[in-house]
């Protein structure tokens, strides 16, 4: 045993004398969600694939039962999460292999399996029931500040389109400058609510050579993504806002320059700044970039989901939570917006810059 399982194991036997098993009570629950969710509608997914995915959740059930009440040794954390790794893996499969009406039962074993991996690494590294509650009261409120902010936005962009040309070239800019207003105005007073201050200084020699090596990594996990995609013919889709310039490319020349003056630094300040700061009160810095990611992942939700399939939003989903781990990333590695903002802002402005060119 080295240092770090008998460390896991010095934390689980004073968890068994505290009486402190909280993680492996929720994460017994959060299995359960998971096992129950395989008996909801899951036509047209296969029923090999159903068991599949209930056999998981069944061995996470059954490890985070046994730590529970503290029988068997140390390990069982890991099983749990290895338990709630194939539960989400397999109803994502499930999702991927759709390409009519989602039914109910994956998204939620899938929901189950992400929380459960959470919840079994915290009952892996000894977390009890303070931390683990903090690390929850801090995930809801980093998803229900994103939200809003969100709603802001558009309500924001709504009330100005109501006075300006219904051209798709002069709306479309217009309405995504000033929803990024709206993010910017809500992560600041999300800043302001638990900080104070906005991370933003005069870039020096370090921050720009992160922001270089950000800017080569997100595209070569770009590139990776797109080759992983196309080797396995996955299903994809597009944002909202490529999709209205395959008839309209006009609005993309603008998009490119907003991509630095508003998109990034709006989405940054919230996202970064705002979200993956305040889980730095709860996780540990990297376990707040994983975190933050989803969040910002999941913010994104609805500008991939018109008229795609299941399959195709969740691809495209997850290859933007693996770039956006570069973000997270390289602001943590700096504690400034600069490099992500620079980072972030070359990602899009590049893509809107070569639909452009593929469009027009």
């Amino acid at each position: 045993m080295d240092g770090q399982d008998a460390q896991t194991a010095t934390n689980r036997r004073a968890q068994t004398v505290d009486g402190d098993r909280y993680p492996q009570t929720v994460g017994f629950v959060v299995a359960g969600v998971g096992l129950a969710a395989t008996l909801l509608e899951w036509t047209p997914v296969s029923a090999p694939v159903t068991w599949l995915t209930s056999g998981w959740a069944a061995l996470a059930l059954v490890a985070f039962a046994l730590g529970r009440y503290g029988v068997g040794p140390a390990w069982l954390d890991y099983v749990a999460g290895v338990g709630a790794a194939g539960l989400a893996l397999t109803a994502s499969a499930a999702i991927v292999g759709l390409r009519g009406a989602l039914p109910y039962g994956p998204p939620v074993a899938l929901l189950a399996g992400i929380v459960g991996i959470g919840v079994a690494v915290a009952a892996a590294n000894g977390q009890g029931r303070e931390a683990l509650l903090g690390r929850e009261q801090r995930s809801v409120t980093a998803v229900a500040v994103s939200a809003v902010a969100l709603v802001f936005g558009s309500l924001l962009a709504s009330v100005v389109l109501g006075v300006v040309p219904d051209d798709p070239v002069v709306a479309i800019p217009v309405q995504t400058a000033v929803s990024s207003v709206g993010y910017a105005l809500a992560g600041f007073a999300f800043v302001r609510s638990f900080d104070g201050g906005v991370d933003a200084s005069v870039p020096d020699r370090r921050d720009v050579v992160v922001a270089a090596v950000g800017v080569v990594a997100i595209f070569a996990l770009h590139v990776a993504m797109v080759g992983v995609v196309q080797a396995f013919s996955l299903p994809k889709t597009t944002h909202g806002l490529v999709e209205t310039a395959r008839t309209h490319p006009g609005i993309l020349p603008p998009l490119v320059v907003l991509s630095f003056l508003a998109i990034a630094p709006a989405e940054e300040l919230l996202a970064r700044n705002g979200v993956q700061k305040y889980l730095y009160g709860a996780f540990s810095r990297y376990g707040a970039v994983v975190v933050g990611c989803l969040v910002f992942t999941g913010v994104h939700l609805l500008a991939y989901a018109g008229g795609a399939t299941p399959g195709a939003v969740l691809v495209t989903l997850a290859r933007l939570f693996v770039v956006s781990l570069v973000l997270g990333v390289v602001y943590e590695r700096t504690d400034d917006l600069f490099a992500p903002v620079v980072v972030h802002g070359a990602y899009d402005g590049v893509q809107f810059a070569l639909a452009y060119l593929a469009f027009s």
